[in-house]
């Protein structure tokens, strides 16, 4: 059974926690004021202002910080403020069965991805794959992606069609429908859910992913490495998004770029592909629930969920 968190509405109140890099001060303030002159309330975890390195504050406290906002019968969703790196290093302080027991609504992406498919892999909470407190909404998130994100988590994209942003020219690779549960994130943080236990099956699914700053052969690596090693070629179709920074920096690895590494893995898959989806590192995003069913037409460009990410 799948398990969907309750819907998004105005009042209700969002903690902001930093599971992975600490956050930008300013940004973090400014997506602070975002969020209650919308209408909503914040509760800024004390963790999320730490550094450690690269870190927000130790391993523990930020395991801490995520389990506790489940936990608060007070917050009504668990918004993450940045992702960079540090997530996979949680994994072993996280108590799953707290936050089964108390469902929200998650969000992040990029490094993220580790806990949107962790959470939902033990405890089957529709996680969802979307912008960040203190990165889109700490620098005036752009208003496609302000529509996904409020239109998704307070239940109004039931049995929607995506809009393409006019900006974005979504390529085909394979022609097709194809029918599944959402299930993916970056693809470098994919991979390193390998042996882990946690990483979901991609068996029947729409799988989606996107990277940025990895080289074409880093790429190739990622790909070959999820082919070979998990149920990965299973999926029913694929929703590739963006690549960005991904120019080859040391001239011996130069040779194919990142469109080419895409079309030698999928162009002959025959299975429904599209390249270019508003997903991930680019300008816009869409928000995207994991776990929830929608339908691929790659011949039309377009996905369509067929159901909502939350309780309505």
């Amino acid at each position: 059974m799948i398990i969907k968190p309750r819907r998004l509405q105005k009042g209700s109140r969002i903690a902001f926690i930093a599971p992975a890099g600490p956050p930008d001060p300013e940004r973090l303030k400014r997506g602070e004021r975002f969020f209650e002159k919308a209408g909503y309330k914040v509760k800024i975890y004390p963790q999320a202002r730490r550094k450690l390195g690269y870190l927000a504050g130790d391993d523990r406290s930020r395991a801490e910080a995520l389990v506790d906002a489940f936990a608060d019968d007070t917050i009504d969703a668990v918004m993450c403020v940045r992702g960079g790196y540090g997530a996979l290093r949680l994994l072993p302080f996280i108590d799953f069965e707290i936050i089964k027991k108390n469902p929200k609504i998650f969000i992040g992406y990029s490094d993220i991805t580790i806990l949107l498919l962790s959470i939902f892999k033990k405890c089957d909470l529709v996680t969802f794959h979307g912008p960040m407190a203190a990165i889109e909404f700490g620098m005036a998130a752009k208003p496609y992606t302000n529509h996904s994100f409020f239109n998704m988590l307070s239940g109004n994209f039931y049995k929607a069609e995506i809009d393409i942003p006019p900006t974005y020219k979504i390529k085909v690779i394979n022609g097709g429908i194809a029918k599944g549960r959402l299930a993916g994130g970056n693809l470098c943080l994919m991979t390193k859910l390998i042996g882990t236990g946690l990483l979901p099956s991609f068996k029947n699914r729409l799988v989606f992913f996107e990277d940025t700053e990895e080289e074409p052969y880093r790429i190739d690596g990622y790909l070959s490495q999820l082919f070979q090693t998990t149920d990965f070629g299973m999926a029913a179709g694929y929703i590739i998004g963006e690549f960005t920074r991904t120019k080859p920096k040391f001239g011996g690895m130069a040779g194919w770029n990142v469109k080419q590494v895409i079309k030698d893995y999928f162009a002959e898959i025959n299975k429904p592909v599209i390249y270019g989806f508003p997903c991930g590192h680019g300008k816009e995003k869409v928000t995207i629930p994991i776990g929830v069913k929608a339908v691929l037409d790659a011949d039309g460009k377009t996905l369509i969920f067929k159901e909502p990410g939350v309780k309505r």
